[in-house]
């Protein structure tokens, strides 16, 4: 009897280990991330190509010059990415100003299949990408779906968000894109 206690303290106390050190490992992966945005340590975006559903090259250069980017990396089976084509749709006036890109690594069906659920289809300042998943990652080093990329007019990186967030939190770094800087 002894002995199953003494186990069963020994693999509480590993646990608890275990816990704290994700946790630690957690917050030092956050510091890292908030120290590559800090002021003066701004990312440009990068020199990608995609193709739009139409097999049409796009890049970098196809953007326009005068408007913020949100690119929002985006799977049409995920569910958090469901919530993207909702915010988007709901939230027009907030990001008509901007140019939104969605990019996806699924079939072009897929894709469009989406873009009609949501109706983003109707609306001018959206496009939609498709690319090969290990392209994104080359280009953006993030694989996992829904990323948002927030840019400025400088085609500056303003935030990354990759978690399940609030939309207002993601409205708020599309409307600080939107400021000149």
């Amino acid at each position: 009897m002894r002995n199953v206690v003494k186990i069963i303290i020994i693999l509480s106390l590993l646990s608890i280990v275990v816990v704290v050190l994700k946790k630690v490992n957690q917050i030092s992966d956050k510091v890292n991330n908030d120290k590559r945005f800090e002021k003066g340590n701004t990312k440009k975006l990068p020199l990608f190509e995609f193709y739009t559903l139409d097999s049409v090259p796009y890049s970098k250069y196809t953007l326009k010059k005068d408007k913020n980017l949100v690119l929002v990396y985006f799977d049409p089976d995920c569910s958090l990415c469901e919530k993207s084509g909702e915010v988007f749709q709901s939230f027009k006036r907030i990001h008509q100003s901007s140019q939104v890109i969605f990019v996806s690594h699924n079939s072009v069906e897929k894709i469009i299949e989406y873009q009609e659920r949501f109706k983003l289809n109707t609306i001018p300042n959206i496009t939609f990408l498709r690319c090969n998943e290990d392209d994104f990652f080359t280009f953006f080093k993030e694989s996992s779906t829904p990323t948002y990329f927030i840019y400025n007019k400088k085609q500056e990186l303003i935030k990354v968000i990759n978690d399940d967030v609030p939309v207002k939190t993601i409205l708020r770094y599309i409307k600080a894109g939107q400021i000149d800087k």
